[in-house]
C-alpha cells in the first residue's frame, strides 16, 4: 500500500509540475550555486524611448527600479535614464502615475531618475557605464563608480534591429555597445556584469559579438531576427501596452523569490518558458548562470513589493512591438462612438500604414540602386536574409550613413525592421561602396513630403 500511496503522491507532484511551470523548475533552484557577497552590485537602467506609445518602456524601467530596491539595492547604487513624458502625458488618464499591469501599483511614486528628456542619449549611457563623469552631458552627472570587486546589473528597454537599439535622440550600434563591454573588462570595472536586454531583434546586440571570457552574461528578449513583443495591451484602463512579455516575466519572478536560492539560470529557464511569442536567448560566460541572482538583484527577504501572480502576462493581449501604436490606434477607433474622435483615428491610422508603405518601397529603391545590374536573386537576399553583424565596423558606419542620409530611425521606428537590410548590404558589398553611393542614393528621400502627398490624394 506505501508503495501505492507513493507512487500517486509522485504523479501528482508531476502533474502540478506541468501545469505550474514556477514549480516544474523548483528543482534547478536548489541547485549548487555560488554566494559571494564581497564587493557591491550597482545598477544601470535604461528606457530607451520617448511618446506615449512607448509607455511600456517607461513602466518597464520604474518597475524593475522598485523590484531592486525593494531587494536591497540601494539608491545610491542604481542609475536610471528615463525620457520622463508618460507620467504626466497629457493623454494620461492616471495623471502622475504609471502601471506596469493593468491595476497594479503606481510604480512612479519614489522613482528616482537620474537623466531625463534630452539627457537620455548613447553618448551618456556609454559614459556612465565607463565611469566617465567629464563625458557626461546633461542629467546629475552620476556614474559608475565601480572596481573589480563589484557586480554590474544593466537592464535596457526599447526598440532595437539587426544590430543596433534605439534611444529618444539616437542609435546605439552592436560596435559601440560591444567596445564599451571589452573597455569595462579591460579596466577591471566589475567582476561580474549581467545585463538584460528587451527589444526587437535583441539577440543580434551578442550574438557572435559577446565574447565568453569577458565575465559577462547575456539574456535578450528575443533572438536575432524576431520581435519583442508588448504585453497588456487590451486593458480597462484606456492606457497602450503597460508592459513587454519578457520584462514582465523575469520582474514577476524576481519580486516573488528570496533571490538568493535562485540561480540567474534558473530566472533564465522560466523566462524562456513563459515568454511564449519570443525566444529568450543567453549569451557570454554562462559559468555566471549557476550565480544567485541576488548577487546582481539585491538579497533583502523582507519584500515589499510583490505583484499579483495571477495576472499572466504571456495569456494577456499581446501584440509585436512595431505594431502597438498602430493596433492601439485601431482598438480605439473600434470602441469609439464619437464621430470626431473617430475621424481623427482614422487619419492616424491611415498616416502610419502610408508611412509604412512609403519606407518599404523606399528601402527597396535604395537596395536596387545599391546593387544595380545584379541579379533578382541577389537583390531579393539582401532584402529578405537575417545573419548576425559580422562585420561590426562596416555595420555600424552604414547604419549612421542611413540614419542620417536615407531614413531617420528616431523620426520612423518602424524603419528598424529593415535593420537586418543594412547588415546585408555589409556581407555583399564593401565598406567603401556604401559610403559613396548612400548619400546620393538617398538625395530625394523625403518621407514626410511623400505621405503628405498620398494622403491627400487618397484620403482627404
Amino acid at each position: 500500500m506505501k508503495s501505492i500511496f507513493l507512487l500517486f503522491l509522485f504523479l501528482a507532484l508531476a502533474v502540478e509540475a506541468r501545469y505550474n511551470p514556477r514549480k516544474g523548475l523548483a528543482a534547478g533552484r536548489q541547485r549548487k550555486h555560488k554566494y559571494q557577497d564581497e564587493g557591491e552590485a550597482f545598477v544601470v537602467l535604461v528606457a530607451g524611448s520617448n511618446g506615449w506609445y512607448n509607455y511600456r518602456h517607461q513602466a518597464d524601467v520604474a518597475h524593475a527600479y522598485h523590484t531592486l530596491r525593494n531587494h536591497g539595492i540601494p539608491e545610491e547604487n542604481i542609475i536610471t535614464m528615463m525620457y520622463d513624458d508618460v507620467a504626466n502625458n497629457q493623454l494620461n488618464p492616471y495623471k502622475g502615475k504609471l502601471f506596469n499591469r493593468p491595476h497594479g501599483k503606481d510604480l512612479y511614486k519614489g522613482l528616482k531618475i537620474d537623466y531625463k528628456g534630452s539627457s537620455v542619449t548613447p553618448d551618456n549611457f556609454l559614459n556612465v557605464l565607463r565611469g566617465n563623469a567629464s563625458g557626461i552631458d546633461g542629467g546629475n552627472g552620476r556614474v559608475l563608480e565601480t572596481n573589480e570587486n563589484d557586480r554590474v546589473f544593466v537592464y535596457f528597454t526599447d526598440h532595437g534591429a539587426v544590430g543596433m537599439i534605439s534611444f529618444p535622440d539616437g542609435i546605439l550600434t552592436v560596435k559601440q555597445l560591444n567596445d564599451v563591454l571589452v573597455w569595462m573588462h579591460k579596466n577591471k570595472k566589475y567582476s561580474q556584469l549581467a545585463f538584460y536586454l528587451e527589444a526587437c531583434e535583441s539577440g543580434s546586440m551578442f550574438d557572435s559579438v559577446l565574447r565568453s571570457d569577458m565575465n559577462i552574461y547575456a539574456i535578450s528578449a528575443a533572438n536575432g531576427h524576431e520581435s519583442s513583443w508588448g504585453t497588456f495591451c487590451e486593458n480597462d484602463m484606456n492606457l497602450p501596452c503597460l508592459g513587454d512579455i519578457f520584462s514582465v516575466n523575469w520582474m514577476t519572478d524576481s519580486d516573488g523569490e528570496d533571490l538568493k536560492t535562485e540561480t540567474l539560470e534558473f530566472q533564465y529557464e522560466l523566462v524562456k518558458k513563459e515568454t511564449n511569442l519570443s525566444h529568450v536567448m543567453q549569451f557570454g560566460d554562462k559559468d555566471i548562470a549557476k550565480e544567485a541572482v541576488a548577487l546582481f538583484q539585491g538579497d533583502k527577504e523582507d519584500r515589499e513589493y510583490i505583484e499579483d501572480f495571477g495576472l499572466s502576462a504571456s495569456k494577456s493581449v499581446n501584440w509585436p512591438a512595431r505594431d502597438i501604436e498602430l493596433n492601439h490606434l485601431i482598438s480605439q477607433h473600434k470602441k469609439s462612438n464619437d464621430l470626431t474622435l473617430s475621424n481623427k483615428l482614422e487619419y492616424k491610422i491611415n498616416r502610419l500604414k502610408e508611412t509604412r508603405r512609403a519606407i518599404k518601397k523606399n528601402v527597396h529603391m535604395i537596395v536596387e540602386k545599391l546593387f544595380e545590374g545584379e541579379s533578382e536573386d541577389l537583390i531579393s537576399r539582401v532584402l529578405t536574409q537575417s545573419r548576425p553583424v559580422f562585420d561590426l565596423r562596416c555595420h555600424h558606419i552604414a547604419v549612421n550613413i542611413f540614419n542620417k542620409y536615407c531614413i531617420n530611425f528616431n523620426d520612423y521606428e518602424y524603419a528598424m525592421k529593415y535593420g537586418k537590410v543594412i547588415n546585408n548590404m555589409c556581407f555583399y558589398r564593401r565598406i567603401e561602396e556604401i559610403i559613396l553611393a548612400l548619400p546620393d542614393i538617398c538625395m530625394e528621400i523625403d518621407i514626410e513630403e511623400e505621405v503628405a502627398t498620398r494622403m491627400e490624394k487618397e484620403f482627404l
